[in-house]
């Protein structure tokens, strides 16, 4: 069998692709998270950056004072995440699946999964396991923020049309990327050709990009609320908090969808 998409897509391209979603944007999310729920209530409480990638949210929390361990599964995004962080906080890095997550239970008193590092695993029902491991590791009482993009307004900007295509140059590749929402299955599609600049193929090489490019197809979930408030309700979670982006405004005033789903203390039911 093949690579999946997300072991393909978080290389270490990933972070030219993205560059936009910067330090700032990563402060803002992190200012706004406390008001919305306590991210610790007591000391040596730790919190886990789920998907944490190449370590800018994790970079912040350390400086925030906040006891952090980040999870990813791309070696490469790990590697860069390390070069960011000093001291302790450099060693509280883990290689692993969220979908199996490898810390004992009730260890963390917030879980952050950020800038969508969610949904990656085919249609909305099929992201069962990762929420169940988040309501695993979580401690009765502690608190799942899910920073996730608007699902209401991604059907409505794609839904019924055409893909969206565009190209354009960033550093040393050049970048397709055609964007596609798939109803029959409520996911939304981004297909990412990258080609090396002739005269940067060795820059490309080191950013995982041979002669002859790379090309995958990003596959993510596009959620009701409903339906995330029922996967998180089945795993002894209620939201508790949410907002529309980082500003606070209300659901459907943003782009984003930020809830916050609290461990009941009780055991979940069925």
């Amino acid at each position: 069998m093949g690579e999946s998409w997300f072991e393909l897509a978080f290389g270490a391209h990933y972070p030219l692709l993205y560059q936009h979603r910067d330090t700032a944007e990563a402060k803002r999310c992190l200012d706004l998270l406390p008001r919305l729920a306590p991210l610790v209530e007591g000391a040596g409480e730790l919190v886990l950056d789920l998907g944490c990638g190449d370590g800018r949210h994790l970079e912040l929390l350390a400086k925030l004072g906040y006891d952090a361990v980040g999870l990813d599964l791309s070696a490469e995004l790990l590697h860069r995440a390390r070069s960011r962080l000093v001291g302790e906080s450099s060693s509280r890095l883990v290689r692993g699946d969220m979908r199996r997550l490898p810390f004992p239970e009730g260890s963390f008193s917030s879980v952050l999964s950020l800038f969508t590092a969610f949904g990656y695993f085919g249609p909305p029902a099929a992201n069962q396991d990762p929420v169940r491991e988040v309501a695993k590791v979580l401690a009765p009482g502690g608190h799942w923020f899910l920073d996730y993009f608007d699902g209401d307004l991604v059907r409505d900007e794609l839904g019924g049309k055409e893909s969206q295509v565009t190209v354009g140059e960033m550093g040393p590749l050049v970048v397709r990327q055609e964007k596609r929402f798939v109803a029959e299955k409520s996911v939304v599609t981004k297909r990412v050709r990258l080609e090396p600049k002739p005269e940067h193929r060795t820059e490309a090489a080191e950013l995982g990009v041979p002669v002859d490019g790379l090309e995958y197809t990003e596959q993510v979930a596009v959620f009701t609320l409903g339906e995330l408030d029922k996967m998180a309700v089945a795993e002894g979670m209620v939201r508790v908090e949410a907002t529309g982006g980082y500003e606070g405004q209300p659901l459907g005033e943003g782009n984003r969808w930020i809830l916050v789903y609290r461990k009941n203390i009780k055991e979940k039911t069925t």
